[in-house]
C-alpha cells in the first residue's frame, strides 16, 4: 500500500499555525525525527505530576502541544478526540500538553469539548514546550514509536482521524518507523 504522500505530509512543516509568544522562530537545537523524546515531568490538571516515561513507554504516542486560543489547535481537536477513542489503549496513547496561561480556561475547554485523552499543563509553554521540546508554533505534534523515539514531528493542524493516518500509526506500532514508499 503506498504511503509516500502520507510520509510527506507527516514531515511537512505547515504554514498554518500559531506562533508561541516565547521567541522569534525556531530554536537552534530542535528535537527532530530519530531522536529520543526527552523524559518529562508534567503537571496534570489537578496539580499532580506525572513522569512521561511511565505514561508513554511501550506505546505509539501522538503527543500534541496546543493552546485553546490557537485556531488550528481548536480545529484539529475533534480529530484527536476521535483518534484517541479509536485506537486501542494498550498499544497507543494520545496525549495533550496545553500551553495556556489560564488553567480555568483550559479546564473549561476540555469539559465543553469532551476531550477524552490525558491533557497536561505547561503554563505559557515555557518549561516544557519551549525549553524541552523546542516547540515554536502550535499545534505541534510528535509521533513516538514504542521505544520513545520521535518518528515524526508535525507542525500545524493535521487530519489525525483520517484512515491513512490510522494505518500509518498501526504501521509504526508494528515496525517502529514511518511507512516507506511502495
Amino acid at each position: 500500500m503506498p504511503y509516500g504522500w502520507l510520509t510527506g505530509l507527516l514531515l511537512l512543516v505547515s504554514l498554518a499555525g500559531c506562533f508561541s509568544g516565547g521567541g522569534g522562530g525556531a530554536p537552534a537545537s530542535r528535537l527532530e525525527q530519530g531522536m529520543d523524546f526527552p523524559a518529562l515531568v508534567m503537571r496534570d490538571l489537578s496539580g499532580g505530576v506525572v513522569d512521561s516515561g511511565t505514561l508513554l513507554r511501550g506505546k505509539v504516542v501522538v503527543f500534541n502541544v496546543w493552546a485553546t486560543w490557537c485556531p488550528p489547535c481548536r480545529k484539529e481537536m475533534p480529530d484527536l478526540i476521535a483518534l484517541s477513542k479509536r485506537l486501542p489503549r494498550k498499544d497507543f496513547a494520545v496525549v495533550g500538553l496545553s500551553v495556556d496561561e489560564s488553567l480555568q480556561q483550559l479546564q473549561q475547554f476540555i469539559e465543553r469539548h469532551g476531550v477524552s485523552f490525558p491533557v497536561f499543563w505547561d503554563p505559557g509553554g515555557r518549561a516544557i514546550a519551549a525549553d524541552r521540546l523546542t516547540v515554536f508554533k502550535y499545534p505541534e505534534t510528535f509521533i513516538l514509536n514504542r521505544q520513545g523515539t520521535v518518528v515524526a514531528r508535525v507542525i500545524g493542524g493535521y487530519p489525525w482521524n483520517a484512515e491513512e493516518t490510522v494505518r500509518a500509526l498501526h504501521y509504526i506500532a508494528e515496525h517502529g518507523t514511518l511507512p516507506e514508499d511502495s
